[in-house]
């Protein structure tokens, strides 16, 4: 296993984490000690509400699924693309994190959220920083 391949399934894992925390968060007793993060997004400091109706329980829990579902793709590319077409791979990660990326900040900024784009691109770093650096086995045939 490369250090690339490594290093994404690392941070995929961390992103899965993430994403079953945002969805546990549908749970009142577990969005009371993750609500901070909602307060750092929606500045200043403890503007974010106290609970969440219904509605927002459900759009939370969506979200959560949807970063497990974007954190296991990352996960699968690095274990079993990677190896066999590193190219197709990095693409199919590299599109997948900048589409997130830029719809999620795009409408987080329109949502009143804008310090969301900062914790974004914590996580469009640990998707695509692994991927700047090229195996021995990819070397430029002309340099060598």
């Amino acid at each position: 296993m490369t250090r690339e391949q490594k290093v994404l399934r690392i941070n995929a894992e961390i992103i899965m984490i993430f994403g079953v925390l945002f969805a546990l968060a549908a749970l009142p007793w577990v969005y009371s000690w993750i609500s901070f993060f909602f307060d750092i997004a929606h500045w200043p400091f403890n503007s974010a509400p106290e609970t969440l109706d219904p509605t927002g329980r459900l759009m939370i829990a969506i979200s959560g699924g949807l970063t497990v579902g974007l954190g296991a793709m990352v996960w699968t590319v690095a274990t079993e693309v990677l190896p066999v077409a590193p190219k197709e791979g990095r693409k199919v990660v590299l599109y997948a994190a900048i589409g997130w990326f830029v719809t999620d900040s795009t409408f987080s900024v329109v949502a009143g959220s804008p310090l969301n784009v900062l914790l974004n691109l914590s996580f469009l770093l640990m998707m695509v920083m692994p991927l700047q650096r090229k195996g021995p086995a990819e070397a430029d045939p002309a340099q060598t």
